[in-house]
């Protein structure tokens, strides 16, 4: 045990318990510590990723932004209306959110994918959003385009200044709506960033969730339907946008999340064959992630994780217990370690319960789990005889 000064914490990384979830006999050994680690054998066999039909893919961490598959991940190529995306994005930074844009005639003449947007109409920047997202308008793309810049050149410049701003590598903006152009283009690795972005957007996270989503129109109210089939074959997926040109193929960047593992992860696609391919390999690819990870108990409730001396009790110790359950989502097959940071020695009165110090299960330098350390039973103060025993180990310590 590392020793400081009683009362002050050190960190006790000489008695961390270390070990690879794959390998849980291994780790249930190290200190007794992490005997309560269970993860159900079906979990442990954890094969290659499948491999999409399409040119370029990647699958992402959504969190730590550990990238679990790719293939040609920083190759740019077409991206069509994935383009959308990061026209929302500017959209947002314009602070033009309660804005009503009057539809230009270049929005209801782009042709293609269409919400029918007509010359004149007055519609709201949340509901163009909407037009975009859901349903791929191109006709809203330019009408956002041309209410928040002025003209559809204009706002590709904003695009672009975006990119750079957000590190973008392999990224260039012809338009605002994706049509195969000369030069517009993005990879995998550059569409997860934007993607990224998108869902730390509450406004853009809400729209890029649903499958059908109901606006005003000036006839009656537009439904719009999105073609992001794995909405409707993934019960965990939420976002993120689809697309398609003769360009680009079928393309997609997917995100699902897992309630159960608190994980949430990117799969981007490009050049798919088809759009139910497209779909069938975004959740092929998601789901395959989430096989990667489990949420064992790493350290049981009541479990002894270090033992520190009472000051001025020689011979008396406290064992410290984790608060609660520590409870991690891991890595299969990534080593993980605990970290202890405790007292060199307590300073006696104790409550029962009263904190003194941490316990966190890491994987590789990040934290994914933490808690406090307690104490388990009350502990009074030293009594006479505790003094005097400390008095006599002092002395015997002068002349030995």
């Amino acid at each position: 045990m590392a020793r400081s000064s009683p009362g002050h914490p050190a960190c006790l990384e000489g008695r961390v318990a270390a070990g690879t979830i794959s390998a849980v006999k291994r780790l249930s050994l190290a200190l007794g510590v992490l005997a309560a680690v269970t993860i159900p054998s079906a979990a442990l066999g954890v094969g290659p990723p499948p491999v999409p039909g399409g040119s370029a893919w990647l699958l992402a961490d959504g969190a730590t932004g550990e990238v679990l598959a790719e293939h040609n991940a920083d190759t740019a190529r077409p991206m069509a209306s994935l383009t959308k995306m990061l026209t929302a994005l500017v959209a947002i930074d314009s602070d033009a959110l309660d804005r009503v844009i009057t539809v230009p005639p270049s929005a209801a003449a782009v042709g293609e994918s269409s919400v029918g947007l007509k010359p004149g109409e007055r519609v709201g920047m949340r509901n163009l959003l909407r037009a975009l997202l859901v349903q791929s308008g191109n006709d809203a793309a330019v009408a956002i385009a041309t209410g928040v810049a002025g003209s559809e050149s204009a706002f590709v410049d904003l695009m672009n200044q975006k990119a750079k701003e957000m590190g973008l590598t392999a990224t260039n903006f012809a338009n605002p709506h994706g049509l195969d152009a000369a030069g517009h283009q993005s990879s995998p690795r550059d569409l997860l960033t934007v993607a990224k972005a998108v869902m730390k957007q509450p406004v853009l996270r809400d729209i890029v969730r649903r499958r059908t989503i109901t606006i005003p129109g000036p006839d009656g109210p537009r439904t719009l339907t999105s073609e992001n089939d794995l909405l409707s074959i993934m019960p965990s997926a939420d976002g993120v946008k689809t697309g398609h040109t003769d360009g680009a193929g079928y393309v997609e960047v997917a995100h699902a999340t897992s309630p159960s593992l608190g994980v949430g992860l990117f799969a981007v696609l490009m050049g798919e064959d088809s759009r139910a391919q497209r779909a069938r390999d975004a959740k092929a690819l998601l789901e395959w992630g989430f096989s990667n990870y489990a949420r064992p108990t790493v350290v049981a409730k009541g479990t002894t994780v270090v033992r520190v001396p009472v000051q001025g009790a020689p011979g008396s110790d406290l064992a410290l217990h984790p608060a609660s359950a520590v409870i991690a989502t891991v890595r299969l097959g990534k080593p993980i370690r605990l970290r202890i940071t405790a007292p060199s020695a307590i300073n006696a009165p104790l409550a029962r319960g009263q904190g003194v110090g941490t316990v966190a299960v890491l994987q590789g330098d990040t934290v994914v789990a933490r808690s406090a350390l307690v104490a388990p039973v009350a502990v009074a103060s030293p009594g006479f005889t505790d003094h005097l025993i400390a008095a006599f180990e002092g002395i015997r310590s002068v002349f030995t």
